[in-house]
């Protein structure tokens, strides 16, 4: 007998099967927070709930794999605790599969699926509405998607099963799992609706954007578990490949995400009081928070000690050159980084420079009324899963990869234009270069970083970047030495110095692919073979 969160049930039915409004303020499923659910009794309320189960797996811890995609490039590092911590080894690249990070997003991703199987398999055999199951199926086979998707760009092939007594021991082939998601993600379209009343309704706009970050994914050709063993232990990236007619559905599916925008200033994308606004925002994921240890932890992790300089925060940017060289024009820089802020409760103006620390990421530290300082607390920022800009680059990236490149400058001279205020800064060609320097300053800190290197084949070539880095320098080494810059090194900038380097020269083929990690209680999964290096 299945037990559903209550929290699910109630809200739900009031937005008439549409609105995804779970909140994150427990993991527990004891038996004061869940009702009792059979197939042969399920009412439409609670099948709904029982889909959302799904999403709600999918979303709720989805905090960690910042550490993963964010901390695992040249441009994020974690000091969340002692350097035996599973965030900084993460960050110096000392893989292995009992870090909590891996451990964690394999379970969570895995429970979404099985949530998912089972919500299927119990709304198809249930007395409830048409409508209803028509719905709910569809929110489920979106949560699958979804978790499948992170799964098989972390961990390559991976065990594939879609029923509740599925295998989920052997692993299937990369082409076999990406053309589930796809048609799970197909069908979850024809069941969802055309609109919702907030961004964290899922529609079948939100499908098709999936469909078409899935399309350009699977397009790029995803390195198999032999062509990653082949370069396991080299330090030059793959060669490139491509599947055009995979590419030509990712353009397809951009062109089927209809009545969205972008929204008119970046800024307003940002903060708790612009969480409705669905100009921009396709799927999004609520999170309250809990000042314990759910909620959104993009806002915990970047703003863990507020204002507090000299506490290192649990993910920053590992650089400054940056933001320096940033054209000031553009609108995103002084979002998505923050170098100063006005603290209102301490009446000053608080520098997040150097020779004391680095910047820090922006968009999930609230400006609004809710205050940086409130909103870090509850870590309750909702979670922007898919908004516009990521559609118009896809379609952007596919375009110039099929030797399209003049068709590609309409829609990333839309976002250049939203970015400058004005066509002045527009584009006149297209380059692959062009498409990846436009990642790199919309999409800061939403994890996108690790998985766009992974798709254009950059892992290794993204940290040798690192010995660009002012503070690679060996200057930087020991605290209480002068920097190259001139000032005193603290332990803050000794310890970035350590990490670059530890980046770099653990560099390999092998971080295509992150271990198979072991069970939440530190047993074998019975998954073989273990990717290649570990």
């Amino acid at each position: 007998m299945r037990k559903i969160n209550k929290i699910f049930v109630g809200a739900l039915w009031a937005l008439t099967v549409s609105g995804v409004t779970t909140s994150c303020s427990s993991d527990n499923n004891d038996d004061l927070n869940t009702i009792q659910t059979d197939a042969e009794t399920l009412t439409d309320e609670q099948a709904l709930a029982l889909a959302d189960n799904a999403l709600f797996e999918y979303y709720h811890k989805a905090f960690g794999l910042s550490f993963i995609v964010e901390t695992f490039t040249s441009k994020t590092h974690s000091f969340e605790g002692p350097e035996s911590a599973d965030g900084p080894l993460i960050s110096r690249h000392e893989l292995t599969p009992t870090n909590v990070y891996f451990v964690n997003r394999w379970y969570n991703k895995n429970s979404a699926i099985s949530n998912a199987n089972e919500a299927i398999e119990k709304i198809t055999a249930a007395n409830v509405s048409e409508q209803t199951k028509k719905v709910a199926i569809a929110r489920a086979k979106l949560a699958r998607a979804l978790g499948y998707h992170v799964l098989v760009r972390l961990w390559g092939e991976v065990p594939l099963y879609t029923s509740t007594d599925g295998d989920t021991k052997t692993r299937a082939s990369i082409d076999d799992i990406y053309t589930q998601i796809v048609k799970d993600l197909e069908e979850a379209a024809e069941g969802l609706p055309e609109t919702g009343n907030l961004p964290s309704v899922p529609t079948k706009a939100a499908a098709y954007g999936l469909l078409s970050r899935v399309y350009l994914d699977w397009g790029s050709n995803p390195l198999t578990y032999d062509q990653v063993n082949a370069i396991k232990d080299q330090t030059k990236d793959p060669t490139p490949s491509y599947t055009s007619s995979r590419l030509e559905k990712a353009i397809e599916y951009a062109n089927k995400v209809t009545g969205y925008s972008l929204n008119s200033s970046f800024a307003s994308i940002w903060g708790k009081d612009n969480e409705a606004a669905k100009d921009e925002k396709i799927l999004t994921f609520v999170h309250d928070g809990d000042a314990v240890g759910t909620g959104n932890h993009q806002v915990h992790c970047s703003w863990t000690f507020g204002f507090n300089v000299d506490q290192e925060n649990h993910l920053s940017p590992a650089q400054d050159s940056f933001l320096a060289a940033w054209d000031k024009a553009d609108t995103r820089r002084n979002v998505s980084y923050i170098d100063s802020l006005y603290d209102s409760l301490g009446d000053s103006l608080v520098l997040f420079r150097a020779p004391r620390t680095l910047p820090r990421y922006g968009k999930f530290v609230d400006h609004g009324s809710e205050g940086p300082n409130e909103c870090y607390k509850l870590n309750d920022l909702d979670r922007v899963e898919l908004r516009y800009a990521e559609v118009l680059l896809n379609k952007a990236e596919a375009l110039v990869l099929l030797g399209r490149a003049d068709e590609a400058k309409e829609p990333i001279n839309l976002i250049r234009q939203r970015a400058y205020g004005d066509n002045a800064h527009n584009l006149s060609s297209v380059t692959f270069d062009d498409v990846k320097r436009e990642w790199g300053l919309e999409f800061v800190y939403e994890q996108k970083e690790w998985f766009n290197l992974a798709r254009w084949k950059e892992v290794i070539k993204d940290l040798e970047s690192v010995k660009n880095n002012e503070y690679f320098d060996d200057s930087y080494a020991i605290a209480g030495n002068i920097g190259r810059n001139g000032q005193v090194v603290n332990e803050f900038f000794a310890k970035t110095y350590k990490h670059l380097h530890a980046k770099y020269e653990n560099r390999q083929g092998k971080y295509y692919r992150f271990p198979i990690p072991v069970g939440k209680s530190g047993e074998s999964l019975g998954i073989s073979p273990q990717n290649p290096g570990y």
